[in-house]
């Protein structure tokens, strides 16, 4: 017994620092705990051949399951070995942030919604035996939803994101700090555009509702229910008459100013867009008015200025 001799050797109080000395073993784990090796197959923190004691080891089972050399050497139930699912979740976070060190691992620490409510990392997370990307206990749409419910049934809508199809991850738009400075990045345009380019400018004319930094921060979701709707492109209110919903949230709109007679039929109670065509920011009118009026003689003398 190398290490009883050891302890003899030194005395007491050097002995008592060598048995709580932090060990990296993974050897001595599995000869109680070997079906554990198994569950780590072909994951990230697999076993893999070589070392798995020590300094050298890639990863071993003492640096997730935290203790001291006296669980094995001396009696386990006195000396238990930390198990990382039932640390809090800050103290788990920090156990995991010793390997990795993302940003997400930053968003968690900081400012994540999910670590201020005490969820771990191990409640999304499988070490052992997961068979879903990074380790999820769960594909990533049925793992949110088993918390986040009251998303669940937007993704039925007619009008809605493809996450049902596994078109769109819910990651995608609730995004790490690497795109975001927002729990959870409710974050509007900047997230959008990644798929919807089309409408990101810059323009001249900005629509300040579809900015990120506008004074309510709402961003596309002004507008737009992200999740899913009954309204065409997943609007949050119909924008057509006779009350123009969608627009009159933010514009006060007065009285006649399309039902106005000088328009005739052709143009009373028409929804909003199709003058203000360009909403998401125009490139050559303060007011987004469409172009094509100008042929159909709306800015001629006593009417429209442009």
């Amino acid at each position: 017994m190398p290490i009883l001799i050891a302890f003899l050797a030194l005395g007491v109080g050097a002995s008592r620092a060598l048995a709580q000395e932090y060990p990296r073993v993974s050897v001595i784990c599995l000869d109680c705990h070997d079906q554990k090796e198994a569950s780590l197959g072909r994951t990230p923190h697999e076993l893999v051949g070589g070392a798995k004691d020590g300094p050298d080891a890639g990863i071993v089972c003492t640096d997730c399951h935290v203790g001291d050399r006296r669980h094995w050497e001396d009696d386990p139930d006195e000396y238990p070995m930390k198990s990382p699912a039932k640390l809090s979740a800050r103290e788990e976070g920090a156990l995991c942030a010793t390997c990795h060190q993302t940003s997400h691992q930053q968003n968690m620490a900081e400012r994540n919604v999910h670590m201020t409510s005490d969820v771990s990392c191990s409640a999304c997370h499988s070490v052992h035996e997961s068979k879903e990307p990074v380790l999820l206990k769960a594909a990533e749409k049925d793992l949110c939803v088993s918390c986040h419910r009251g998303v669940e049934g937007a993704f039925t809508k007619p009008y809605r994101h493809p996450v049902n199809e596994g078109i769109v991850t819910c990651s995608e738009c609730h995004a790490t700090l690497s795109e975001t400075r927002r729990e959870l990045s409710l974050n509007g345009t900047n997230m959008c555009m990644k798929c919807h380019a089309e409408f990101q400018g810059p323009f001249p004319y900005e629509h300040q509702a579809t900015v990120d930094y506008s004074a309510e921060e709402g961003g596309c979701i002004s507008c737009h229910e992200p999740h899913g709707s009954y309204l065409p492109r997943m609007l949050k209110q119909p924008y057509e008459g006779p009350h123009f919903q969608l627009c009159t949230q933010c514009h006060t709109v007065p009285p006649r100013h399309n039902l106005n007679q000088n328009h005739g039929t052709a143009w009373a109670g028409m929804a909003c867009n199709e003058c203000h065509s360009d909403i998401h920011g125009s490139y050559s009118n303060p007011l987004f008015l469409s172009e094509s009026l100008v042929s159909q003689g709306c800015f001629t003398v006593s009417c429209h200025h442009r």
